[in-house]
């Protein structure tokens, strides 16, 4: 295990993140690994910290730590006690919390230990969507949780969802209005996704529910957009939107594909040029870590040119857009923009933007970023990359 796992203990690592996979209940919607197998979290827990010290040698940097879910504020504060114990030094850590388990103890706890940023999974203010998403909270309890939370932490992120059944545009507006009442950070705009096989999308097949139209759910979005940005927040990637300096740095990692390290079932690691992925099952992780084998269940290292492709499709999903001339791909793009019509009607329409050496998605390109993305890539690279 220890020489499995030895090229994960290099100082360059850039984040660490933290899987919490255990839910009270699961969200129909949610195509997240988490299962409501709470006795099984004080050897999840046990694992985790094995995992962590095999992984790293003692008192390991991370500049970002992040622990997601699932739901992490379901564990006893000395979880995290035990974990960040285990870093020598960061600078921004994230606890994503339910809003149904804020309370002072616990963020007076979480604060005292280090942790500063807190990311509420809110995802509306309408006691009528929330039923339809089938959270536990109430609208109630999203206003007081983030009531407490922007009073006891210096940076708050709230994740809100469009394109909910029977939401229209005026109740996602009343979202908005709330969130920037508050003196949050960061706030994360996500379309709700139809995830094969869960309760959500078998209810939209069977016709017990009704997706919104496309062009609806566009109107949301590009409302959220104007609406934030009006609001002072700034947006630096395609759902995510901040505050001056308040950019999730953890996140930004991923998307400019820096070495990050995952620990917990189902986690995710990358380094240099190669992916790892932990086993999507928090028993048998325990298992592996127990009997001292690697958790892991996916290893894929890239090619140079498929790593060109992570790092485009990655960086495109920033504002700020992808230096093509530090990728090595500026003349291949200039010669495929001159030769391929698909590419001369994303710049023509305004879907991409380029002013060398930079390349960046056009703001009517930012709702349907992944079919714009699929194209430039399947014309530069001859097909959609990882």
């Amino acid at each position: 295990f220890r020489k499995r796992l030895k090229i994960l203990s290099h100082k360059m690592f850039k984040s660490l993140y933290v899987h919490v996979p255990f839910c009270r209940t699961k969200c129909p919607y949610c195509d997240f690994y988490s299962e409501p197998s709470l006795h099984l979290k004080e050897a999840y827990v046990k694992a985790l910290l094995r995992e962590l010290s095999l992984r790293t040698p003692q008192f390991s940097p991370f500049p970002t730590v992040y622990f997601g879910g699932g739901t992490p504020s379901l564990m006893e504060v000395r979880f995290f006690e035990a974990v960040l114990s285990k870093i020598g030094q960061f600078s921004e850590v994230t606890v994503e919390v339910n809003p149904e388990d804020a309370d002072e103890n616990l963020f007076s706890s979480l604060r005292s230990l280090g942790v500063n940023r807190i990311s509420l999974g809110i995802q509306s203010f309408s006691d009528k969507l929330l039923k339809t998403l089938g959270r536990r909270q109430n609208s109630k309890t999203n206003l007081k949780a983030l009531e407490l939370a922007v009073s006891q932490f210096p940076s708050v992120s709230v994740d809100l969802i469009y394109g909910i059944p029977n939401q229209s545009l005026d109740d996602f507006l009343e979202d908005l209005k709330t969130v920037t009442s508050f003196p949050v950070k960061h706030v994360s705009l996500y379309a709700l996704t139809l995830y094969e096989e869960t309760p959500l999308w078998k209810a939209v097949k069977t016709g017990k529910l009704a997706t919104l139209e496309d062009e609806l759910v566009s109107r949301m979005y590009y409302l959220g957009v104007e609406f934030l940005e009006s609001s002072g927040f700034r947006q630096y990637e395609i759902s995510n939107f901040s505050k001056t300096g308040f950019e999730s740095k953890h996140n930004l990692n991923y998307w400019k594909v820096e070495n990050y390290m995952g620990i917990g079932p189902s986690a995710a690691s990358f380094f240099k040029d190669t992916y790892f992925r932990n086993v999507s099952n928090v028993k048998r992780y325990i298992e592996l870590v127990e009997s001292e084998r690697p958790p892991t269940e996916e290893v894929e290292t890239f090619s140079s040119a498929e790593l060109k492709k992570t790092k485009l499709i990655m960086g495109l999903r920033l504002t700020q857009g992808v230096n093509l001339k530090e990728l090595s791909v500026e003349n291949s793009f200039e010669l495929a923009a001159k030769r391929s019509d698909a590419i001369k009607g994303l710049l023509e329409e305004g879907l991409l933007e380029y002013s060398p050496p930079i390349l960046r998605l056009g703001r009517p390109g930012y709702f349907v970023s992944n079919r714009v993305i699929s194209i430039l890539v399947g014309e530069l690279f001859g097909g959609k990359g990882k």
